[in-house]
Formats: C-alpha cells, structure tokens, sequence
C-alpha cells in the first residue's frame, strides 16, 4: 500500500495538498480496507471501487491480481496516474446517474468512507450498487460510528452531532472547494445495516475499527470495540 501511495498524484495542482494530506491521514484506514478485501475475496474476482479518488485503493488491488474498475465523480483530476497504473477508470455522479455497468456484472463493490457523504437520494445510490452485483457478490462498506464515544463525546461535551467531521458549514463548503460534499451527516450500526436490509442485502459481518487514541476515550475503545469511531459491514446480495 505505501509503495502504491508514493506514485499517487492529482493532475488538478488545487488538489496536491488534499491529495497528500488523504494519504497521510487515512493510510491506517486504507491498510484496513485493504486487509479486509483479502480476507473476503477471492483473488482475480472482478471489483467495483466506487469513489475511488485517490486511486490508492483500486491501484493497490490491480496489483495483487484483482480485476478492478473504478468509480469517481471526476476522474480525469487523476488521468496521469490512471493511465500509468492502467487503471480502468469511470467518470459518474453516483447521486444523480446509473453506474455504467450492466447488471450482476461484478463479484465485489467497495463503498468505503462514502455513505456519509450522499445527500440527495441514498437509495437511489445503493440500489445501483445491488444492481450491479451479482448474487451472492459482497458489498464492503465503511463509515464513521456516530454511536462512538467519540461521537457521543461530541454531543454531550460540545453540542455537535457528529462522530469524526467537524461543522456543518466545513462540510458543505466541501462542495466548492472539492467538488464533491461533506458528511451530510454520520450513522449508526443499526442504521447502517437497517438501511442496506431495505435495499435488499444482507449484512454478514461488522467491524469496529479506528480510534485507541489517548486519554478515557482511548481507553474506553479499547474496553468496548462496539463503541469505536468507525466501523465496516460486510453484506451480500442473496442468491435468488
């Protein structure tokens, strides 16, 4: 993963610093998504990444012999290392338009860090998703725990509903900044794997990750891994 890191870049010079920033800040989150794919796919089955920007994730699974395309709202902000990593890549506002793939075409869908940041119509997006899928193909799909200490931290010590971002005003501005939006807001458990039941997929596993920082907090993770500031679902769509 890190030697994949290293030749990452954005062709658009208003993202270098986001880019690298990303890097740094998500490498351990990433190194999990990726330890996390291996434990559940089959090398050499066909994976959908879906916003995949930076690219890191998509090129480092390309590399352990996984069939890999990916999806991003802009992709040609990285058309140089696209094209060097021969990456297979697809532009698409996943809000508003049909994944370019025909239907149960692919064995996998990543949908990390993501769910968080839907706004318009999120069953619309995770529909598209289940399309795609073929039955018994895996959705791995991360997101903040808003029910984390962090987060209810957050609510009772600082009047704010969220687990890991920070202000609602930050996060819209996202829109111009990045292009894309913010944490329109966080979710829980319950939530997460309620929601993706409506869609039509079953949730086979959870994960609890992140956080074991300093202080209480820290402490408590570690005590109680349910109450960590992410998690993971691994979900499947049934066979008919």
């Amino acid at each position: 993963m890190l030697s994949t890191a290293a030749q990452i870049y954005s062709d658009d010079a208003s993202l270098a610093d986001w880019t690298r920033n990303y890097l740094r800040q998500h490498q351990g989150r990433l190194a999990t998504d990726l330890d996390l794919v291996l434990k559940t796919l089959p090398k050499q089955c066909h994976v959908l990444d879906v916003g995949a920007a930076p690219f890191v994730t998509s090129a480092a699974l390309q590399t352990l012999g996984f069939k890999v395309e990916a999806i991003d709202l802009e992709p040609d902000r990285f058309a140089s290392v696209i094209a060097a990593l021969r990456l297979k890549a697809h532009g698409c506002d996943i809000e508003k338009e049909a994944l370019p793939l025909a239907d149960q075409s692919v064995d996998a869908v990543l949908f990390n860090e993501l769910f968080e940041h839907l706004r318009i119509n999120p069953i619309f997006t995770l529909s598209e998703v289940f399309r795609v899928l073929k039955p018994g193909g895996h959705l791995l799909l991360s997101t903040p725990n808003l029910r984390s200490f962090r987060g209810i931290r957050n609510l009772i010590l600082h009047d704010q509903g969220h687990a890991v971002s920070a202000g609602v005003y930050r996060q819209y501005a996202k829109l111009q900044s990045l292009g894309h939006m913010g944490h329109v807001r966080e979710y829980t458990r319950r939530e997460t794997v309620s929601f993706l039941k409506q869609i039509g997929f079953v949730s086979e596993t959870i994960y609890f990750r992140g956080g074991y920082g300093r202080g209480l907090v820290g402490l408590a993770e570690k005590l109680a891994p349910s109450m960590r500031p992410f998690f993971s679902v691994i979900a499947r769509r049934p066979e008919p």
